[in-house]
């Protein structure tokens, strides 16, 4: 690229950079550029799902949302609490969920800018927070929010507030540190990885003797077991159902459990690799500045980097020992430090060009995503096999207008197999239920004494003849088959076809007229 052209490239951000390099218009500066990236990712979402309804993830919160608990079947409550509190601002939509999903990317990052600020100069600190928009757990993977994407904030937290108790011995930021990695937990098991990295970093540390010897540590044990403790009550009160839903991910053999952890540390290598080559081509380190990095004398470098290095490293041996199967996208939370770790030694230097190029490149990078939307959902919809789930919304209508023609009452409820229940339900806003680990006695009679409306693909052999055993004996019930389709710009879509069994609410008796006997 000509210096002629570059310059052309990077002109328009002059001013916009040199906000984010004021520090009386920093702070101000970066929540704009978030609330910006978060306005364009929203955008990409919403035209690039055009052919497909939400992800099952997403519409799973939603019926963990109305009835919140303090557990549910796969995973602890935060991230259906965290559902619960945004649909009390804003409506049950396919946007309100897209938008939730990119402010909590915009919540990390923002976070993960007053870790960065702690560390680096603001023009490093601008650098870092671009070359973190350049890892896909910050944008493409976790614009679905699940209980992976409903870590990203609590993990920047945990760490940000841990290396302030760490450096302080404050108790307010231990325990700040003690309720995030707690909220953690309850988001998913995954963060017993978090917490596990912290200790041993702390361990780890040649200052760790002052460390423990400090309330801080035992002020954040003793604050999270606190937040913990309500799900812990409720795993020993329902027998540990989420432990069974883990254990569904163990490896059949040694060689397959060793195979999936090599892929697990190659995958990690390759999510960050587009920043990492970037800072490379960019900064252009010299071989002292990469030794710097690798092995710092600073020990509050050298505990960021044993923290980065524990939170990818520690679940291969764990999962070698226990047989499990993980893979890199659980890793999603793991890569706030990673800017401060890079960039944090003072023999490397960003430079006003290499931020401005950098800038340019994440800015032009995530406006052409934008102006693809359109491209990849037609791609999806020409190249990609609608599933049921996917079309949940098709059969929605057709439930709903079937079902007012019968009775003014709602929906009590909608009951299937895989992840076709949850979706209908959310579309007819009311609650799901799964033949999985629902009783069928308990259903039948829920569905005579309510009504209640049966979903399956009409394939899923399995899934009908659960459909029939609740509806045997009920005398009011319809049954239909419907073939959906979607088209997008003017193009046909595939074909789904699914099957729905009625169960009629029972009519109440007529009123007895005024004065009757």
């Amino acid at each position: 690229m000509s210096p002629m052209f570059s310059r052309f490239l990077v002109a328009p951000f002059g001013r916009w950079i040199d906000a984010l390099l004021d520090s009386r218009r920093q702070n101000r500066a970066v929540i704009w550029t978030l609330a910006a990236y978060a306005a364009i990712w929203t955008g990409y979402r919403a035209l690039a799902t055009m052919p497909r309804d939400l992800h099952a993830d997403v519409t799973e919160l939603y019926g963990w949302s109305r009835d919140l608990a303090f557990g549910f079947d796969k995973h602890p409550p935060f991230s259906a609490a965290v559902a619960k509190a945004w649909l009390s601002v804003f409506p049950a939509t396919d946007l309100s969920f897209h938008l939730l999903a990119t402010v909590n990317i915009a919540l990390t990052l923002y976070i993960a800018f007053r870790t960065m600020r702690r560390y680096l100069p603001a023009e490093k600190t601008v650098f870092g927070l671009a070359l973190l928009m350049l890892i896909p757990f910050f944008n493409f993977i976790a614009l679905k929010y699940n209980a992976n994407a409903v870590l990203l904030p609590l993990w920047a937290m945990t760490i940000h507030c841990f290396l302030r108790a760490n450096e302080r011995r404050n108790a307010l930021w231990a325990a700040l540190a003690g309720l995030a990695a707690g909220l953690s937990m309850l988001g998913k098991y995954w963060s017993v990885v978090l917490v596990a990295g912290l200790g041993l970093a702390a361990l780890i540390d040649s200052r760790r003797v002052s460390f423990f010897r400090s309330k801080a540590p035992w002020i954040m044990a003793g604050v999270g077991l606190v937040v913990i403790a309500p799900h812990l009550a409720w795993l020993v009160q329902h027998h540990f159902p989420t432990f069974a839903y883990a254990a569904a991910h163990s490896a059949p053999s040694f060689s397959d459990n060793l195979a999936a952890t090599a892929g697990y540390l190659a995958g990690c290598v390759g999510y960050v690799a587009v920043p990492l080559i970037a800072a490379i081509l960019l900064l252009r380190p010299s071989t002292p500045a990469l030794l710097d990095v690798i092995a710092p004398k600073d020990p509050s470098r050298r505990l960021l980097l044993v923290i980065q290095l524990l939170l990818i490293v520690v679940p291969a041996p764990f999962a070698l020992l226990m047989g499990l199967r993980i893979v890199p996208l659980w890793t999603m939370p793991a890569w706030t430090l990673l800017p401060i770790v890079v960039l944090g030694s003072p023999l490397i230097a960003v430079g006003r060009l290499a931020l401005e190029r950098l800038v340019a490149g994440t800015v032009i990078g995530t406006l052409a995503m934008l102006a693809l939307a359109p491209v990849v959902a037609l791609s999806i919809h020409l190249n990609s096999p609608p599933g049921s789930f996917e079309y949940a919304s098709l059969l929605a209508e057709k439930i709903e207008q079937q079902w007012r023609q019968r009775t003014a009452l709602p929906i009590p409820l909608v009951a299937g197999t895989t992840v076709l229940p949850a979706n209908t339900a959310y579309y007819l806003q009311t609650r799901a239920r799964s033949f999985e680990n629902a009783d069928v006695a308990t259903l039948k009679a829920a569905a005579q004494a309510h009504g209640a409306v049966l979903v399956c693909p009409a394939e899923d052999a399995g899934c009908l003849a659960v459909a029939e055993q609740i509806v045997a004996g009920q005398s009011e019930i319809s049954r239909s088959e419907v073939r959906l389709s979607r088209p997008l710009f003017g193009f046909a879509g595939g074909t789904v076809r699914d099957v729905f069994m009625m169960v009629w609410p029972p009519v109440p008796p007529p009123a007895l007229p005024v004065g009757g006997n």
